[in-house]
Order: C-alpha cells, then sequence, then structure tokens
C-alpha cells in the first residue's frame, strides 16, 4: 500500500472514530466539523475533504460498524461444525459491547431526520440478518418445527431490546426499581433473556 493512500485510510479512520465518539455524546446537529477535527487531531479542512457531509460519516460508521461485527461472525464460526445456542450468545455477548455509542447515534440520526437506514448496504449483511439466519438453521432442524414465529422479525426484536437498553439504559433500568449502574453487570442477564426469545421461536430448547 503505498505511503499516501496508507496515511488518507489512517486519517479517515481517525475522523470516524471522532465522529463517533461525539455523536454519541450530543445531538448530530450540534457536532461542528471543527469539533471533530480537533478530536480527531485533523485540520477541519480534511473532514470536509473526505466527508462533505454529516451523513456521509453517519453511513461510514454504520459501515464500520457491520464490518466490525463480520470480523466478530468470522472469528466466532473458525471451528464451527454446527450452529449451537453457544454461537449465538458469544455474538450477542459481542454486539451488546460495542452497542452502547452506536445505538445512541443510530437514534439520534432517527430523530434528525438522517434515516440512516438508507444507508444499508443491501449486499452487506447485518448483525440483525445474520441473527436472523441463525433462527432460521434452528427452525430448519426441527422437521415440523410448530412455531411460526418470523426469523427477521424475532431478530429486529431482540435488536431493538438491545438497542434500548444501550441508548436509555438509565431511564430503563429506574423505571423497572433497578439501578442505572445494574445494567453493566446485568449484561450477561439481558444476553439470555435474547437466548430464551430465540430458542422459542426456534421452537426447541438449549441442549
Amino acid at each position: 500500500m503505498r505511503p499516501r493512500k496508507r496515511n488518507a485510510e489512517k486519517t479517515k479512520a481517525a475522523i470516524i472514530k471522532a465522529a463517533r465518539r461525539l455523536f454519541a455524546r450530543r445531538d448530530i446537529a450540534a457536532v461542528s466539523y471543527r469539533d471533530i477535527a480537533k478530536a480527531a487531531g485533523v485540520s477541519h479542512g480534511l473532514v470536509q475533504h473526505y466527508f462533505g457531509t454529516r451523513e456521509q460519516m453517519i453511513a461510514a460508521i454504520i459501515q464500520n460498524e457491520i464490518e466490525a461485527f463480520g470480523k466478530l461472525l468470522a472469528q466466532g464460526e473458525a471451528d464451527r461444525t454446527g450452529l449451537t445456542f453457544e454461537n449465538i450468545r458469544t455474538r450477542l455477548r459481542g454486539g451488546a459491547l460495542q452497542f452502547h455509542d452506536f445505538a445512541r447515534i443510530i437514534t439520534r440520526a432517527e430523530l434528525a431526520g438522517v434515516k440512516p437506514e438508507k444507508m444499508l448496504d443491501p449486499a452487506t449483511p447485518t448483525p440483525a440478518m445474520a441473527l436472523a439466519d441463525s433462527i432460521r438453521e434452528l427452525q430448519a432442524r426441527l422437521p415440523k418445527s410448530s412455531t411460526r414465529m418470523d426469523p427477521r422479525l424475532v431478530s429486529a426484536y431482540i435488536n431493538a431490546s438491545l438497542f434500548a437498553f444501550a441508548a436509555m439504559s438509565p431511564w430503563l433500568m429506574t423505571s423497572v426499581g433497578l439501578e442505572p449502574k445494574d445494567y453493566e453487570a446485568k449484561r450477561d442477564e439481558i444476553t439470555e433473556i435474547s437466548i430464551a426469545l430465540v430458542s422459542l421461536a426456534a421452537g426447541m430448547t438449549e441442549r
């Protein structure tokens, strides 16, 4: 790789990382290019050069998140001989660690009218699609599964729950009489609730 290209990619990565952090903490419209440039340690002109609009930066953040999940998925499948609930549990736990800031960015983008759903590439599987495929694979193991749950809807529901917890955990935990700080301690329990929903949708129990 040429030094100039390598430096350009490094600069873009720094800008995306800085924008991700700032967008998660403030309204998207309240984050200026200068704010992003300062956080990334680059010039204001470079931010505009690589990302002319906030929408372009959000699109890049979304792409990075999906690519990161793809790497996580590939690592988990390296020695896989057949899908298990433990595979799914590992994915959900790994995804939960990444969800916190990303969930807030997606929420802020929707509220700002940016329409992040239009930034998805139909040819690139999202984490939600991967979970739906896992549920579908589990369903296929049963010759005559009695379940009628659509794997896509179940995956969307689970992802909605994880996103809501990540974006609004203080309010959600307080609303049911728990302490906001309990969210971190109960991540594994939240994952188990998701696994129970996957099990129900697949029409089978974990073995």
